[in-house]
């Protein structure tokens, strides 16, 4: 990186280093460095005012919401919970994303409503979100989603039904065990395949080698019911 671009970097401000953050085109360590700097305290007012403001381009939202995750300050986390109700999509699956970063499970409650948002990519958001932090009374929310009649459409399963059983996976405790081998019993395959892994997650071992699909299955059914 040139000594030019050093300087320039030091100098910068917060609207500055949204910008180069944002920017696809700079160099990567070089951006990465921007975002870093965001994470500052004293970020975080010009970080929500670039947020809400209806002229700022959607990549410069993106990093600005996205900056607040790992802000310590707890104005950061209140404007993400705050994000989670923008009627711009992208807003609120970014302000998912820096939730799951922060791994705070006072929020996890207001993250699992985003389950039943009507975008999908926010469901599948709050599903990853809802698995870095961790929080088994959200196990009740995820298991709701699965079993949600508009999981489906004409019939067929919905992709993100299997967020939400890797979600479950993720947080690896006996009740997610429970509803791991719920999942099992799914018609949706990739949804039966996220339970496995998760099972395997949690169990540390695998039922696969020398089974056929239906006997592994079995298997970890027969595990699950001796928990």
């Amino acid at each position: 990186m040139g000594a030019l671009l050093l300087l320039s970097l030091a100098l910068a401000g917060v609207p500055e280093d949204v910008e180069f953050a944002a920017d696809a085109q700079k160099p990567l360590d070089a951006r990465q460095a921007a975002f870093a700097r965001l994470h500052e305290e004293t970020a975080v007012p010009t970080l929500v005012r670039m947020a809400k403001d209806k002229d700022t381009t959607p990549p410069r939202r993106w990093v600005a919401v996205r900056a607040l995750g790992l802000n310590t300050a707890p104005e950061a986390r209140d404007s993400l919970l705050e994000f989670l109700s923008s009627e711009n999509a992208p807003t609120r699956i970014a302000a998912l994303a820096a939730l799951g970063e922060r791994k705070d499970k006072t929020t996890s409650g207001r993250v699992a409503a985003r389950l039943e948002d009507k975008a999908l990519l926010v469901q599948q958001a709050a599903a990853d979100a809802l698995a870095l932090i961790g929080d088994p009374a959200t196990l009740a929310d995820l298991a709701r989603a699965l079993t949600n009649p508009a999981g489906t459409y004409r019939g067929e399963s919905m992709w993100v039904r299997r967020h939400f059983v890797e979600a479950m996976g993720a947080i690896g405790t006996q009740d997610a065990v429970r509803h791991l081998a719920t999942a099992l019993a799914d018609k949706d395959l990739t949804v039966v395949d996220a339970a496995v892994n998760g099972l395997e997650k949690v169990a540390g071992f695998s039922y696969a080698q020398g089974r056929s699909r239906p006997d592994e299955i079995e298997a970890w059914t027969r595990w699950s019911k001796g928990r």
